[in-house]
């Protein structure tokens, strides 16, 4: 989902006539909005979006797009007074970070047309704080014609299988895993949904008993289980585990080279780009309780500035995506995703027909670390990542993941 790079688009065009909520009004000043974006593999088709909502309304909108310290760099502008009009972030934990410089939703009338039930991860004391965007789903994809390759006929699910299966990839002279390990934020989504069996999935009560001090979040069995998942994937992972960053997972996939990646639905365009007939397919992430799980989740999530001059327009924005021809094709039809509009048409690629047949089979984990305090996935993934670089021991990485949770709730 994500990549190291940062993008300024400056999309600009005549502008022409203003179409909002459907009714057409002669612009008599065009109106330029401020986004601030994360995703930025999504870059094209963000410009995409933006190019057509300015042909059809005369609007212009300049979005500047990051992944390294977007948090920071979001908050900062923030605390400067440099507010965008619209802004990403994350769901569930952010809506009480944000909730000073959020617009709440809950009556503007295009919001009927999201699905009430991805609406939970945007409320906030009965209101609805922000826009669900997309919805995505992780966890290890498996090149199908490498595994037959290899005489591998049962899919995974418990960690010893997992192995089993690495042996048998090995053997057929195929390499088991490219690891991602590179890069920070492929180590939070390969490890938590791993550990989505802590507390049985309470995990309000679980950040609860973290914040009181009751629960030392390293002393949880699923970090150890967490632990010995990237000792096996880096085993299994190359010569050189610590340097695959997510192009080199994506290029290493589509070329045959390794047989699986953890990566997410947002990853399968870029696969293709370089392997367009490649069969892929989801693996359940092992958990200690035996039971696999994909996670799937609307967790990116639009925000309006309340205070911003261009509020009206921003909102008028959010209209366009939910109820225009293209604004509702745009998610399934060009960025291939999942859209959490009622009635959307469904993208025709094999990672969103497993995630909705994952959703139908009810084998799901949400992005529960997410419900978590401020700021902690950056650290928490550092943390999994000096483990696999072999700079922390596992006690290490343990107090480090308690010190790190203690912290951020200290902050609160």
């Amino acid at each position: 989902m994500k990549k190291e790079i940062m993008a300024a688009l400056l999309l600009t065009a005549a502008a022409g006539t203003m179409f909002a909520a459907g009714n057409k009004k002669t612009a008599k000043k065009q109106t330029t909005l401020s986004f601030m974006l994360n995703s930025p593999e999504l870059t094209e088709y963000y410009k995409q979006c933006f190019a057509e909502y300015e042909k059809e309304t005369g609007v212009k909108i300049n979005a500047d797009i990051l992944q390294n310290d977007y948090q920071t760099v979001l908050k900062t502008r923030i605390n400067s007074g440099d507010i965008p009009d619209l802004f990403l972030t994350s769901a569930y934990n952010d809506n009480k970070v944000y909730k000073d410089y959020a617009y709440n939703l809950d009556k503007e009338p295009f919001m009927k047309n999201v699905q009430p039930a991805i609406l939970s991860s945007v409320m906030l004391d009965g209101h609805v704080t922000g826009y669900p965007f997309v919805v995505q789903s992780h966890s290890f994809i498996y090149n199908k014609a490498l595994f037959k390759k290899a005489g591998i006929t049962k899919l995974p699910e418990t960690l010893a299988e997992y192995d089993a299966v690495c042996q048998k990839l090995t053997a057929a002279g195929i390499q088991p895993f490219s690891t991602g390990f590179a890069e920070w934020w492929v180590l939070p989504q390969t490890t938590y949904p791993s550990m989505s069996d802590a507390y049985n999935g309470d995990y309000d009560r679980l950040f609860k008993d973290v914040e009181s001090g009751k629960l030392k979040f390293g002393d949880l069995p699923q970090v150890d289980f967490a632990l010995d998942l990237i000792d096996l994937i880096k085993k299994y992972g190359g010569n050189k585990p610590m340097e695959s960053t997510f192009d080199i997972q994506v290029s290493d996939f589509a070329n045959g080279k390794a047989a699986m990646i953890h990566q997410g639905s947002w990853a399968e365009a870029s696969v293709r780009a370089i392997n367009p007939a490649i069969d892929m397919g989801y693996i359940k992430a092992p958990r200690k309780d035996g039971k696999g799980v994909i996670a799937v989740e609307s967790n990116l999530t639009f925000r309006v500035y309340n205070d911003s001059k261009n509020r009206a327009a921003a909102l008028d924005f959010l209209n366009w995506l939910s109820t225009s021809d293209y604004g509702r094709k745009w998610i399934p039809g060009v960025v291939k995703q999942i859209s959490p509009l009622k009635g959307a048409s469904a993208p025709d690629t094999q990672l969103a027909k497993e995630t909705a047949q994952a959703q139908t089979d009810k084998i799901t984990c949400p992005w529960w670390i997410f419900k978590g305090p401020d700021g902690i996935e950056q650290p928490f993934g550092t943390a999994f990542q000096n483990y696999a670089a072999g700079t922390a021991s596992r006690a290490d990485t343990k107090a480090a993941l308690t010190r790190l949770f203690t912290d951020a709730y200290d902050v609160e």
